[in-house]
Parts: structure tokens; sequence; C-alpha cells
């Protein structure tokens, strides 16, 4: 895919991954409809892109799990740029904890972001986009590679995966390819004050590079779902 004045769908845009990822693609000269949970966090970033890359951007706060804000939202990126090209889902929420010892909003919270944000998005971007368009959902190796620190959140992730799948198969007739990237732990904030070896992590640029690839794979192949992860995690 030539990147240059396509439109792109990014949520969690305002994250470590996030981040990265908008730089990269402004800098191809895509243009971007970034969103995140904070407003101030979102008006910064598009500033920045703006003044960067001179990039075309829309920016504005949305709770993925609220059908209202996430229509609205999509709308408005069509009414600016037309035929919308790229969903990226990278909004996500990890919570560790012991299964008996967890809330029932601390679950709801786990499943919505994560898994019924990218319901939301997918369902009514398909309605902005057309033939050769491409879903990109973040799943996870928690998602492939239960861990006992955080199984809700791992089973979140592997919902991700089987919810892809099917996405895949109903759009395939569209020509709508849908894949999932499975990294392993990532060098951001997302890790909060929970020790970990980040020297063992991901860095950002290594979504990056991935979701670079997915996107400009000949559009005759469909990439169903990528598994990676540091060296030193293996």
């Amino acid at each position: 895919m030539e990147l240059r004045k396509r439109a792109i769908v990014i949520t969690g845009a305002t994250g470590g991954m996030g981040q990265d990822l908008c730089r990269a693609l402004a800098g191809e000269g895509a243009r971007l409809a970034v969103c995140g949970g904070q407003k101030e966090k979102v008006a910064l970033l598009q500033q920045n892109l703006e003044k960067e890359f001179q990039a075309e951007v829309y920016g504005d706060s949305v709770d993925v799990t609220k059908e209202e804000q996430v229509e609205k939202f999509l709308k408005e990126a069509y009414r600016r740029f037309g035929v919308l090209h790229v969903l990226i889902n990278l909004a996500g929420l990890s919570i560790p904890g012991q299964i008996m010892d967890t809330d029932e909003e601390v679950y709801d919270k786990l499943m919505d972001v994560n898994v019924k944000g990218i319901f939301l998005m997918s369902k009514h971007f398909v309605t902005y986009t057309g033939e050769g368009a491409q879903v990109i959902n973040m799943g996870s190796m928690a998602g492939r590679r239960v861990n006992a620190n955080a199984p809700l959140y791992c089973m979140a992730k592997a919902a991700v995966n089987t919810m892809s799948q099917g996405m895949a198969m109903q759009l395939a007739e569209r020509k709508i390819r849908v894949t999932t990237l499975n990294p392993g732990g990532v060098d951001t904030p997302f890790w909060g004050d929970r020790p970990v070896k980040r020297e063992k992590l991901l860095q950002p640029q290594d979504i990056t590079n991935m979701v670079l690839f997915v996107l400009e794979t000949d559009p005759r192949v469909a990439i169903h779902s990528i598994d990676f992860e540091s060296v030193q995690m293996v």
C-alpha cells in the first residue's frame, strides 16, 4: 500500500507505541485520524505531528467503549478525509491480579477496552471504507501464552485473536484484510510501576516496523496474525 495521502485511523495513539507509529506514518505522508482517552494528550500529539511533518491530522478524545463516541469520531474522520483506508486498533489496558480477588468492575473494564473497543471501532470503520482496506488489531503474546500475573488480560487478548479471525472471514468478500499483531512485552509506560526487566523488552519501533510491513504487503496476501517478541524472552 502506498501510504501517502492514505487515511489511517489509530486508536490509543497517545501511548508509547501509538506515538512512534504516528510519527512514522506522518513521515510517509499519511493522513491521520488519531484518538486517545485524554483530550490534552491528543491535542499535543496532533500539534507535534502537524509541526514536524506538516501532516494532515484530525485528533479527538474518544472512549472506545462508547459506541456513540466511536461512531461520531469515524464519521468526522470520513467527512474530513473521505474514504478511510486503514484502522489500527492499539488501545488496550492491562490490570494484573488474582482472579479470585478481582472485582467485577475490573473484569468489565479489561474486556471493554481490549475487546469491545476493537469490536466497536471495526464495526463502524467498515461503513466508511472500501475494497482493499486493512484492519490491524493489537493482540499480545499474552493471548498465546497465559501467565499467572494477569490471566484476565491474557483472556482478553486471546479473544482479540479469535474475533479478528472471524472478522477476516466475514470481510474477505469485500477484500478487506484483517491482521492481528501479537507482540511480547514492549518498553512503554504501559507497565506503570510494575517491576519488569526493560532490557528484555521490545521497543516501540519494533511495533511500528511490523505495522509498516503489514501495510506494505501486496494486497494479494492476507496476513492473519504475527507472533513476535524479543529474542531475550524466547
